[in-house]
């Protein structure tokens, strides 16, 4: 089960995926609707090494979020300092 953070910041949204990405996440999926960027955006990472599957998604009413498994969520939250997770589907 996928745990979720809320209304993350942007300029820390971007911060993190370039930091995973760094840290040998890949980028796998990339949301290029006609609105990518400007209502919507969506990122999915994976690590090649282990299979860890991270979401991100992002509009511009609510800002960014990220869904992983909750050890990664809450390392993520300690780190940038983010919101408590919640359970979410996914």
């Amino acid at each position: 089960m996928l745990s979720k953070i809320e209304y993350i910041q942007t300029a820390t949204w971007h911060r993190i995926i370039d930091d995973l990405k760094a840290a040998g996440f890949t980028e796998i999926y990339q949301y290029a609707g006609m609105d990518a960027g400007i209502d919507y955006q969506r990122y999915d990472l994976m690590h090649q090494a282990d299979g860890e599957l991270i979401i991100f998604e992002w509009d511009n009413w609510m800002e960014g979020s990220i869904q992983a498994a909750p050890p990664r969520l809450e390392a993520l939250r300690e780190h940038y300092q983010l919101s408590t997770p919640t359970d979410g589907e996914g």
